[in-house]
């Protein structure tokens, strides 16, 4: 089968997929490992790894922070615009717009209601917020005036929710007070960790046709975005969920957090049981049938979550419009790569549980980002092998194709790397492609994509 979790090169690859077959007897189709999987530490199940269940709901089979994700923007500019000044300028726009770190000690002030961060142009009322959790990326298109044709260009339209599930919603019972006060601020900024904003320009167009359908020309400027989440997904995550990916400190606050917030109400006292397994039991990705009450209740919370998540992205577009020297963006394509979605698959329904994978549509971009070299467009084509999905990113195979010498340094070509703390910019020499074609091959192999583009990184934006 293709992309079977057998033999897996990885020893914490393998330890982790053994223990999802031993700990969710609900599995109902054959584990996905997709190219580039590889181990990550705080996380119970691998990045690049795909899932499906019978009606049980396992959160730990993905990422806490539901709908970090992928988006490209194209703009009217060319690579031809691009200079270190616009960079500068581009960066000092996109960072005069943001709050200053304000450490744990306001952030707790301000749980407290003791202490209130100023506000920005891009910060939410709580009306907003409401908007935004019920309808995703469409409010926050009306919310930071762009334009609303822009929802087909996002996977789901940028909503998961039908309007006879939004009927159904009380935010009192999913979002936690730290989710209320947090989610209005920082709406479409971050780029710590391992998240960014490149960009990039189109190199070489493989599928001309494709191409122009999208609206897409060589030499064109484009800025790829790996992020989102937000404030809003950390916390429900958490609050619905055991996970590793906590301090001993975070967990012990956490604890008396969440209990708080589930057993202080009738529902979480009647569902107690139910509950406690789910968010506080020690056991092994423990799974919540989702035709219970607990179940209905903890989907909703995964798709309100999503919603945000596709709206935090809106917001970084509307932050990119505004930080241009000149010329516009808009979406090319958004899409998730950690999410729980109930899809048919062949004549079944099934949740697909996607850790660091991306739902793959007929004729819908996919993007594949490289790391230091090329990244990678293509068109989708649904297939039922790979659960539908592909991997977002060739990043770990890159850095091993380096290591193992199987790809070189490329001395035509350099990337500038602009960060929040420094001053100076710092230019970087890129690497030989061989890596990502090593990923890209195999999706197209298996029929999942087809070439449409290849985009050569000029600039890379990072630093909250």
């Amino acid at each position: 089968m293709p992309f079977s979790c057998d033999n897996q090169p990885f020893p914490e690859v393998v330890g982790k997929i053994e223990r999802v077959k031993k700990h969710v007897p609900s599995l109902a189709r054959p584990l996905v490992c997709l190219p580039n999987i590889h181990p990550k530490a705080g996380l119970e199940s691998p990045p690049q790894f795909v899932a499906a269940t019978k009606d049980i709901i396992v959160p730990q089979l993905t990422a806490p922070a539901m709908n970090c994700g992928m988006s490209l923007y194209k703009t009217n500019l060319t690579r031809y615009d691009f200079s270190e000044e616009f960079l500068n300028d581009f960066a000092t726009r996109l960072r005069a717009g943001v709050h200053p770190w304000i450490g744990k000690w306001k952030t707790a002030l301000q749980w407290l209601g003791l202490y209130t961060r100023p506000a920005t142009v891009y910060d939410l009322t709580e009306g907003e917020l409401k908007n935004i959790f019920l309808n995703g990326a469409p409010a926050a298109f009306t919310r930071y005036q762009l334009a609303s044709s822009d929802d087909a260009n996002m996977e789901y339209g940028g909503c998961v929710l039908s309007e006879e599930e939004k009927k159904k919603i009380n935010l009192k019972h999913l979002v936690p007070r730290s989710a209320w006060i947090n989610a209005r601020h920082e709406m479409g900024y971050n780029f710590g960790g391992n998240h960014f904003l490149e960009i990039q320009y189109i190199e070489k167009i493989l599928d001309k046709e494709t191409a122009s359908t999208w609206g897409l020309r060589e030499d064109q400027i484009v800025l790829f975005y790996h992020g989102g989440g937000g404030h809003a997904t950390y916390h429900l995550g958490r609050y619905f969920g055991r996970r590793e990916k906590n301090t001993r400190f975070e967990k012990l606050i956490l604890f008396w957090l969440k209990f708080f917030f589930h057993f202080t109400s009738w529902n979480g006292i009647r569902n107690f049981g139910a509950c406690w397994r789910a968010y506080f039991s020690r056991t092994p990705f423990p799974g919540t049938p989702l035709h219970t009450e607990e179940g209905k209740r903890l989907m909703q919370s995964i798709k309100i979550a999503l919603n945000y998540g596709y709206a935090f992205r809106a917001a970084l577009l509307r932050r990119i419009n505004d930080a241009l020297p000149k010329g516009s963006a808009s979406f090319l394509w958004d899409a998730a790569h950690n999410s729980i979605m109930e899809e048919t698959i062949g004549n079944g329904q099934f949740i697909v549980h996607r850790q660091d994978a991306i739902r793959v549509f007929d004729g819908k971009p996919v993007m594949i980002a490289g790391f230091n070299t090329l990244s990678y467009l293509g068109v989708g084509s649904e297939t039922d092998s790979s659960l539908r999905s592909a991997t977002p990113s060739a990043g770990k195979t890159i850095g091993r194709f380096k290591e193992e010498g199987k790809s070189k340094e490329d001395p035509q070509h350099h990337m500038i790397i602009s960060k929040r703390k420094e001053k100076e910019l710092k230019k970087v020499p890129l690497q030989s492609p061989e890596g990502l074609f090593a990923v890209t091959n195999e999706l197209e192999q298996a029929g999942i994509v087809r070439p449409v583009a290849y985009l050569r990184p000029l600039a890379t934006i990072k630093g909250h």
